[in-house]
């Protein structure tokens, strides 16, 4: 699904990984795509991080899993197109989200990472469905950092009313057995906003997994943002 030089989508790609990965996360996605410009967030989980790494214009956004959460509450007024893989508004259980994973386990991963940042990370790899190492030592605090965001994060009002109406246009990619973002997470957070498209028997790691199918989905949205 390679982009060509005829392709009519003047936009840059923005890539957001998730928690517990690095941005060469992507890897197998680019390589579909083809020639891109692309610029790819680092969250800093095993290195230093890159939190201000923005497109210098016009682009499509595409998160996975925490990177989708993070997408939709820091919009930029020069994405046009965003994609969430994996993604959720809202992680964290809440008394009227009952769908979330429960502070209890989000909170026992945090104290785990205080003695045994390296166990809590290739833990949740596994069970997220990969069964190689992580790529280096893991760093507590930033991984820390982002379990709070994971916790406590509530995207579900960025989707709602005048908010939601200046988003650009918003597509989901979802796994339809999912251990880590279930379908039932999934739809109760974009519930009446946003559509979403189910992969039949596909996990949480879909980039990894559904690589042509995700960038099928980039390119189509990168050609529709492309359109006058």
């Amino acid at each position: 699904m390679a982009l060509s030089d005829d392709d009519a989508a003047p936009t840059a790609l923005f890539l957001v990984h998730g928690w517990g990965f690095t941005p060469d996360f992507w890897q197998p996605v680019r390589a579909r795509l083809g020639r891109v410009e692309t610029t790819m967030l680092d969250f800093g989980f095993f290195g230093p991080e890159n939190m201000t790494a923005r497109p210098a214009g016009r682009h499509v956004a595409v998160g996975h899993s925490l990177g989708a959460l993070w997408l939709l509450l820091n919009p930029s007024p020069d994405c046009v197109g965003m994609l969430l893989i994996n993604g959720f508004a809202r992680f964290g259980a809440a008394s009227d989200y009952p769908q979330g994973i429960p502070r209890r386990v989000i909170e026992r991963m945090m104290r785990g990472l205080e003695q045994h940042p390296d166990d809590v990370v290739a833990t949740f790899r596994g069970r997220a469905g990969i069964a190689t190492p992580a790529p280096g030592p893991a760093r507590a605090a930033r991984l820390d950092w982002a379990l709070e965001l994971l916790r406590d994060a509530d995207a579900r009002g960025v989707l709602d009313g005048e908010a939601g109406a200046a988003l650009p246009p918003i597509r989901v990619l979802a796994g339809g057995e999912d251990p880590i973002a279930p379908p039932a997470m999934v739809e109760a957070g974009f519930r009446d906003h946003i559509p979403v498209e189910w992969i039949e028997g596909g996990g949480h790691l879909l980039p990894l997994t559904h690589p042509d199918r995700c960038a099928a989905a980039i390119a189509g949205l990168m050609a529709e943002a492309g359109r006058p």
